[in-house]
């Protein structure tokens, strides 16, 4: 149970106001009181004070009464001895006395004593002062032989009539009311001092101690607002100063991030002290096809060992940066050959992952700061620029910096405008090149290659447009203006009757990883007249190595059904597994070039009649591209390889070349040689 005191304290803590803020009704409240208090005193006093006045001034007319009374009396007295008197006086005395019995009738001072001795009774004092003044007034007025029964009567009434004392009674009446009223008035004082220290006692009860108890209470909590405030204000800082380390560090690495480099770097520029420094950007390769094979948790853990080992190829003073997904910073005045060494180095040995072995490697783009005065994006976006070109080179190398690659970007970038122009105007040609069946030299199709006809640069081929095309995500685009422009024409030439073409088209992983391939596809080829089986689609070894369950597959799939057969192109370039073969459903292969330049030599043989065995095995035809020898036409041909590619037979040609080419040779049997070169 409570004790005491806290029950003490609690109905002590209840004195204190529900609403402070409204505290200044209270005080207003208790200063009307007080205002009322000093008013009603005030009045109070007045009324004494003018009681008491009116008291003493009905004591002084009583008193005049009583004495002009006794004058009239003696005047009379005198009057009846002289044989002229004179009344002037006698009559003003008269005047004088009726007048203040008149006032002493209308005065407010009266009381119930005061009405009977004046007005009730067998003898009431009203009645004996009018017979008293009839009297005189007589007296004075009438003739000389009336005036002694006058005298007498008035002598007899003043004295044997009892107005002396009557008189004399109305004083002492007077003189007991005020003292009656002056002992009432200190009561009434007295009660009203009471009533005024309950008041205040009860303000200060009420209004006053349970101000001060929440004046109290309002200082404790802002006194204990202030301590949380200090408190929250330190934690702020606390929480300010984890937020800064989080806006520029990384939360994966722990590093410092972008933001942080390029601050730093600002810094050490605008204060020269980044002359000697030189900056490496690390990119791992092929990263996300790593992520995707050992899951993004372990990837993750890849990265933070990564971070740590970059961290050790530095001194503590250097700057070691995650700036991207897959790439880090690395700023030092050490001479950079070194560094380039102990990085290389970092990546030959496989990282231990959670108990698995994981390689990858790594590109790197390094560049010298200088004396130039740089914004921190422009050092980047160079060291950014030499580790593309390094990746793009195979990866697993440094590049450095220069210029030239600047000036090799900026024309690249002006390619990729130019290129989207060039697709939306037909400026993307279909170029033509023959292939020949090797067993009677018959024009078997042709594959269908393009070139732009820059309107500056002149003709490029597609060695020059296509990185820029697949940068500037315009792969799928270019295939199909490519395909709908060669389909169109090889119409012309069915309609001609000078050839009913095959054609193949090839087309880019983008292209067949497109989710609206087929219904594009088809439909160009409705519109253009061929039939499905007047048109070939070649994929490259690079397009089948997400495996058979994504898009591409999906879409090579659909095209089989719809009855377009399917070659893969470039076979023998080390990308695709020989079980792709038999997961996805091709009519051919293409043999890169590679294979058919040793020939005859043995070890070539080998290979080439290896392929050749197991695409017999497989139900499938061989393309053999880059055949420039009779020679190599006749030992492909007698190894058992179907079609022959390549300058020997013909050289890429524009639409209308190939057409008078075609008028020449579409019906003849060709060889491969020198012959035959000319026609290019």
């Amino acid at each position: 149970m409570p004790t005491v005191q806290a029950q003490a304290k609690r109905a002590f803590d209840s004195i204190a106001l529900r609403k402070p803020e409204r505290l200044w009704v209270h005080y207003y409240f208790a200063l009307i009181v007080v205002l009322c208090l000093m008013v009603m005193t005030y009045v109070l006093n007045r009324v004494v004070v003018d009681r008491g006045l009116m008291a003493a001034e009905g004591v002084k007319h009583s008193t005049a009464q009583v004495l002009i009374a006794q004058d009239i009396v003696q005047e009379s007295y005198r009057l009846m001895g002289e044989t002229s008197p004179n009344f002037s006086r006698f009559e003003k005395s008269i005047a004088q006395f009726e007048n203040l019995h008149s006032v002493l009738m209308s005065s407010w001072l009266r009381s119930a004593d005061l009405n009977d001795h004046f007005l009730r009774g067998d003898a009431p004092l009203y009645q004996t002062v009018r017979e008293f003044v009839t009297l005189a007034k007589r007296f004075a007025t009438g003739p000389p032989e009336v005036r002694e029964d006058l005298q007498a009567r008035l002598q007899l009434l003043y004295g044997a009539g009892r107005l002396h004392d009557d008189l004399l009674e109305t004083t002492t009446l007077i003189v007991n009311l005020g003292e009656a009223e002056a002992a009432y008035f200190t009561v009434v004082q007295r009660a009203m001092l009471a009533a005024s220290a309950l008041v205040l006692l009860a303000e200060a009860i009420f209004i006053f101690l349970p101000a001060q108890r929440s004046v109290k209470s309002s200082i404790r909590d802002l006194q204990r607002n202030t301590s949380e405030l200090r408190r929250s204000q330190t934690k702020l800082k606390q929480m300010n100063i984890q937020l800064e380390h989080m806006v520029k560090h990384d939360q994966l690495t722990g590093l410092p991030n972008r933001a942080y480099l390029t601050e730093t770097l600002a810094e050490a520029v605008a204060n020269s002290r980044a002359s000697d420094w030189s900056l490496l950007l690390v990119g791992l390769d092929d990263f996300k096809s790593v992520n995707d094979m050992i899951g993004h948790h372990t990837g993750d853990a890849l990265l933070v060992a990564v971070s740590r080992g970059l961290q050790n190829c530095v001194d503590h003073e250097n700057i070691v940066a995650h700036v991207g997904g897959d790439e880090f910073v690395l700023v030092s005045g050490e001479p950079i050959r070194f560094l380039l060494e102990r990085i290389m180095a970092l990546f030959e040995d496989p990282f231990d992952i959670g108990g698995r072995r994981i390689p990858v490697n790594a590109s790197i783009g390094h560049i010298e700061i200088g004396d130039d005065v740089r914004e921190p994006m422009d050092i980047l976006a160079d060291a950014e620029i030499a580790l593309q070109v390094a990746k793009n080179q195979g990866g697993n190398k440094a590049q450095a910096f220069t210029q030239d690659l600047r000036d090799d970007l900026g024309m690249m970038q002006k390619l990729q405008l130019d290129l989207r122009d060039a697709i939306e105007n037909g400026e993307i040609e279909p170029w033509f090149q023959p292939q020949v069946r090797l067993s009677d030299g018959r024009l078997h199709g042709a594959e269908v290659l393009a070139r732009w006809r820059h309107p500056t640069r002149g003709l490029l081929t597609p060695d020059v447009f296509l990185p820029a095309a697949e940068r500037a995500g315009l792969m799928v685009d270019l295939d199909h203006a490519i395909w709908k422009s060669a389909m169109d024409q090889a119409w012309q030439w069915q309609l001609s009757e000078v050839w009913r073409p095959s054609i193949s088209l090839n087309a880019a992983p983008d292209t067949i990883a497109d989710p609206h391939l087929v219904e594009r596809f088809l439909l160009s080829l409705q519109r253009s007249g061929l039939a499905a089986d007047q048109v070939i689609v070649e994929v490259l070894e690079t397009t089948l190595i997400n495996g058979k369950d994504d898009i591409a597959a999906i879409n090579i799939d659909s095209l089989a059904d719809c009855g377009i057969a399917l070659e893969l192109d470039d076979f023998g370039t080390g990308y695709a597994s020989l079980s792709k073969l038999t997961q996805l459903p091709l009519a051919g292969i293409k043999l890169d070039r590679s294979l058919i330049t040793p020939l005859p030599d043995q070890a070539a043989d080998s290979v080439i009649r290896a392929i050749l065995a197991l695409a017999t095995e497989l139900g499938l035809h061989v393309v053999a591209e880059g055949v420039e020898e009779s020679a190599q036409a006749a030992h492909l041909n007698d190894r058992g390889c179907c079609v022959g590619q390549g300058y020997g037979f013909g050289k890429p040609m524009p639409a209308h070349e190939f057409t008078s080419w075609l008028v020449a040779n579409a019906t003849t049997n060709l060889k491969a040689g020198p012959d035959m070169a000319r026609f290019a």
